[in-house]
Formats: structure tokens, sequence, C-alpha cells
């Protein structure tokens, strides 16, 4: 009878927990602007903003704007001074555990016309996918999709004509990235009850001892 006693309180303790926390889910808007460039093109680690990057490079667009000239990475900043792009042109992927992926900024590089595609996976699984052209003349195009309980977005680019610029490729600009993230927060409320519970499960320990 006495371990259940003791059961009882540790679920007690538990229950109280619990209730001072709360799984929320918040929008984050990923602007790429206080990473640092070299002024080339830096690729971003793993772990900023909580995500795994692979093929994807920051730039400082202002600083590139004075190296080259016009490009499309410079017209595509929609929150100076950085963008993120696919290095080399190639394919680049983002992933993590579960999120939603719910709009970015595109802009090409270098080409009009630029077709970009963007596959939504869950432990592998194509969920989502969409594919949409952008220029490298005009300002970011805002794209918004709304994909729930995806881990992993992979992106690829291709097509399109020389907007007479001096680079080439089928490079792409991405910016002001939002997604939805899941925190667990304490609840104000539930710290009176929380406290008040303790103080109840400490007296209930106390009156324990003087009863053995």
């Amino acid at each position: 009878m006495r371990t259940i006693y003791r059961a009882s309180l540790w679920t007690i303790a538990v229950c109280l927990a619990l209730a001072a926390a709360s799984t929320t889910t918040r929008a984050n808007t990923i602007t790429f602007d206080n990473l640092t460039d070299n002024g080339a093109g830096t690729a971003i680690s793993n772990g900023y903003q909580g995500l795994n990057w692979t093929n994807f490079y920051v730039l400082n667009t202002t600083d590139y704007f004075n190296s080259v000239g016009q490009n499309g990475y410079t017209n595509g900043t929609v929150s100076a001074p950085n963008v993120a792009f696919n290095g080399f042109g190639a394919p680049a992927v983002i992933s993590n555990s579960a999120f939603t992926f719910n709009s970015a900024y595109f802009n090409a590089a270098w080409n009009n016309g630029l077709a970009i595609t963007i596959n939504g996976l869950l432990n592998g699984v194509l969920q989502d996918t969409a594919t949409f052209t952008v220029n490298a003349t005009g300002p970011a195009t805002l794209e918004t999709f709304n994909w729930a309980n995806i881990n992993e977005l992979d992106f690829s680019a291709a097509g399109g004509t020389s907007a007479g610029y001096l680079g080439a490729g089928t490079h792409f600009s991405i910016d002001n990235l939002t997604i939805n993230e899941t925190v667990t927060t304490p609840e104000p409320s539930s710290f009176a009850l929380l406290g008040v519970g303790l103080l109840g499960l400490a007296g209930l320990l106390s009156n324990k001892r003087l009863l053995a």
C-alpha cells in the first residue's frame, strides 16, 4: 500500500508540471540578415534557425552589386542586406523535424523565366509539390504554400533566358522564408497552480512522515 501511495504522489507532481506548460505554433520569418558573407557567398551551416541546410549559401547583395553590377540577387532582396541562394545553380535542401512551410520570396539571379520546383517531403515521401517562374530583372515574387507536416524541402531550378547580366546559370535567391515551428512555453497562470500543488504535495509528504 505504501508503494501505491508514493506512485500517486508522483502522478500528481507530473500532472502539475504538464499543466504549467503549453505547446504553441509560432511563425518564424528567416531573413538571413544576421549571417556574415565573405563577399562571394558563404555556406549556411546546419543548425541555423533550427534547420539543416544543404547547398544553400548566404550573399550580401549590396557588396555583390558593388563587385559585379546589376544582378537578380540585388533585385530580389526583400530585407537588406542578405539573401540565400542555391550554390552553383544546383539543387538545394532544407530539412529538420516536421514543420509547416508557409511562404518565401524568390527571384532569379541571371535568367528571366527561370522555373523553380519545390518538393515537400515527410520522411522521404512526397507530400506537396509546386513549380513557378521568376525573373532576374523584376522584384522578388512572394510564393505562398502553407504545406503542413513536412520535414524536407527540395529545391531545383531550370530553364529561362539570359537577362543580360554579367553572370549565367540557374541560380535563384530566396528571402524572408516563413515557417511554423512548435514551441513549448510556460503558462503564467499555471505557475500559481503548480505552486499550490507543490505545497500540497509537500504537506502530504510531511503528514506521512508524522504518521509513520
